[in-house]
């Protein structure tokens, strides 16, 4: 069939930045071939809170990622859907988005430097940082493209007997609305926690911890080298979202876009418990030595790749993010996890 070869030929496209990485390394580990240093990435750079802690968190999981091959193992759970007549546009469309973003975001994420020298790093969102976000695209941003297209043709060549409906359409809301919880936490740890921090200990600098991701903050707990006041602001983090979504149900993100967590039975909000046992199992997977950032893209990919859009966590939780309508408006459709 036509389309299933175009499926397969995707997946081995998408598998180039995978097998580009891995070669990459053999040839420094066996001291084989020579390469160009365009960036340096993990350096201290200049000044640029937030978006400096949201790179280095970009970073990390890309580089992961790519590593796994999980643009190759989207398409391949892709081409699964449309084997078995399931949704297959739905999921065709979403993997070629996820295919697309890991193109353009590759090439954002490295810390790249002045010609000539590591020490002095190029001002995000200046213009010689654009040029150098330019000149980082090459075969695995095409080969990304390229697999997304053959995707997006391949999951609209099969008939269906009625429309297929993608939930709500939450799914671009959830994402941006992540993105806004993930601003407002790091603007609120340095405006709150680290002046108050600065009045106890007068010799600790906070600006280093911001040039760092959360993610690399969660690395240094398992390594144990984070320090009182860093596991402080964690513990911040997970009471940012348990405390609104006991109470209101939405945190600042889901309520800028009109979305809320609740019961997948009865629509209404959830109560304490369950809410804590769903905002923990984020670190839960987080903490698992080694794999933990792989456990989290897994479930990623599961919701990205299920028609109703639900981690694995929410499925077994009953939980559901659903559109917020005002209660005088008509009643919600069909639920969207996420």
């Amino acid at each position: 069939m036509p389309a299933v070869s175009a499926w397969v030929a995707a997946a081995a496209l998408a598998a180039v930045p995978t097998w580009e990485l891995w070669r990459e390394r053999w040839e420094l580990e066996n001291g084989e071939g020579s390469f160009e240093i365009h960036g340096c990435v993990g350096m201290l750079g200049g000044e640029e809170w937030p978006l400096s802690t949201l790179r280095d968190d970009l970073s990390r999981v890309v580089e992961t990622a790519e590593g796994w091959a999980v643009p190759a193992l989207a398409v391949l759970l892709g081409l699964l859907a449309y084997v078995r007549g399931k949704d297959h546009e739905v999921v065709g469309r979403r993997v070629a988005v996820l295919l697309v973003l890991t193109a353009v975001v590759e090439p954002l994420v490295p810390m790249y430097s002045e010609p000539g020298s590591c020490g002095q790093t190029i001002p995000l969102l200046s213009a010689d940082w654009f040029r150098a976000v330019l000149h980082g695209w090459g075969s695995n941003q095409l080969c990304l493209l390229l697999a997304a297209a053959l995707v997006y043709a391949a999951s609209r060549t099969a008939t269906r007997e009625k429309p297929v409906e993608e939930g709500t359409g939450t799914a671009w809301r959830r994402a941006v609305a992540a993105l806004i919880d993930y601003l407002v936490v790091v603007a609120a740890l340095r405006a709150v926690v680290e002046p108050a921090w600065s009045l106890i200990d007068q010799g600790y600098i906070w600006v280093f911890w911001f040039r760092q991701g959360l993610l690399g903050r969660l690395g240094d707990v398992l390594d144990s080298r984070v320090k009182p006041e860093e596991l402080l602001a964690l513990s911040a983090l997970l009471l940012y979202f348990w405390a609104q979504h006991t109470l209101w149900g939405r945190t600042l993100g889901k309520r800028l876009l009109r979305l809320r967590v609740a019961d997948a039975r009865t629509g209404e909000r959830l109560g304490a418990g369950r809410t804590a046992l769903r905002t923990l199992a984020f670190p839960f997977l987080a903490f698992v030595p080694d794999v933990g950032l792989v456990l989290l893209l897994a479930a990623g990919l599961g919701a990205f790749l299920d028609a109703g859009g639900q981690v694995l966590h929410d499925r077994l939780l009953g939980v559901a993010v659903v559109r917020h309508r005002p209660r005088h408006t008509a009643p919600e459709g069909a639920h969207a996890g996420g």
